[in-house]
């Protein structure tokens, strides 16, 4: 037990955070809810250690697309005519100049693509923009390793890490993933668009002594 809880405490947060999301927990702890908040509290400490990678990942994917097309497309690529975005991007690309207008900031490219989120960059290394995006000019995003890169591996890699970093936004269970395996795969992602980035997360994650801990 953590040495400021007790018994009564532990009744009280199981009412706080409902034992519905601790479902995971207590059904791992074999309904012991000690057990079960103390697992929640590690996978706490495990989310936060993913922070500053799955950060660095968000921010280097963001500028890397963003510098790429906006050399083949102009730096407004966004609302170039001749970039050939599909209506679902082009709809969160209005979303993200309605924030940036209703802040009462210059509506700068800099400013609008950073309010796209993660899932819009995700989204334009997709399948449907194969023969387009990816062929004409978002290859070159991901030279950092020196070597030419599938855009299959790139988005199904991009998109599982998608759906991590969602997981732990949402307070979801990660306790029980590879997550070694998971905090690996947000390293290599980050080299196939920058070394200097990914020895960079790499010297200053907290992850592996977080993880060899507990």
């Amino acid at each position: 037990m953590n040495s400021w809880r007790t018994p009564a405490i532990d009744a009280s947060l199981a009412e706080v955070l409902t034992r519905e999301r601790l479902g995971k927990y207590l059904e791992v702890a074999s309904g012991d809810l000690d057990r079960a908040l103390a697992l929640y509290e590690r996978n706490s400490r495990l989310a936060e250690a993913f922070y500053t990678p799955l950060q660095t990942l968000e921010i280097c994917l963001r500028n890397r697309i963003h510098r790429t097309l906006s050399t083949a497309y102009g730096s407004e690529w966004f609302e170039a005519a001749s970039a050939p975005l599909q209506s679902d991007i082009r709809q969160d690309i209005r979303r993200a100049k309605d924030v940036v207008s209703k802040s009462r900031k210059a509506e700068t490219p800099g400013r609008i693509v950073a309010e796209l989120n993660f899932g819009s960059w995700v989204g334009l290394l997709g399948p449907r923009y194969d023969a387009t995006l990816w062929r004409d000019s978002l290859y070159r995003a991901f030279n950092g390793t020196g070597r030419n890169m599938r855009r299959d591996r790139v988005h199904r890699r991009l998109n599982a890490l998608r759906r991590l970093r969602n997981r732990i936004a949402h307070h979801e269970p990660i306790f029980h993933r590879d997550l070694e395996t998971d905090h690996a795969e947000v390293i290599e992602a980050i080299r196939w668009m920058s070394r200097e980035a990914a020895d960079w997360v790499q010297s200053i994650s907290r992850f592996p002594e977080v993880f060899r801990a507990d």
